[in-house]
């Protein structure tokens, strides 16, 4: 009989064991799943951030072109109605 008690004794041990080891393991699964999830969002914020720096370059870049499209229209508009009046007054 003292061959099964201990036999017994030792199944309940490692049965115990292997419950604690099955827990810990669902935690640290869970404690992995939670750090998953806050680095895909912490990327998701990086990405969007990312796509806010490169929208504000493109509307930089574009505001410039406007500006100097712009200064070109005024030149020209000048110089028409400067060669406009030349002409009226030439007329005249």
């Amino acid at each position: 009989m003292d061959g099964l008690t201990v036999a017994h004794s030792e199944y309940s041990h490692e049965l115990h064991a292997r419950r604690e080891a099955e827990a810990e393991v669902t935690r640290l699964r869970v404690l992995l799943s939670g750090q998953a999830a806050r680095i895909t969002a912490m990327s998701n914020e990086t990405r969007k951030g990312e796509l806010h720096k490169q929208m504000t370059e493109d509307l930089c870049t574009n505001l410039s072109g406007l500006e100097r499209d712009l200064s070109k229209l005024k030149v020209e508009r000048d110089v028409t109605l400067a060669e406009m009046e030349e002409l009226v007054s030439s007329k005249g």
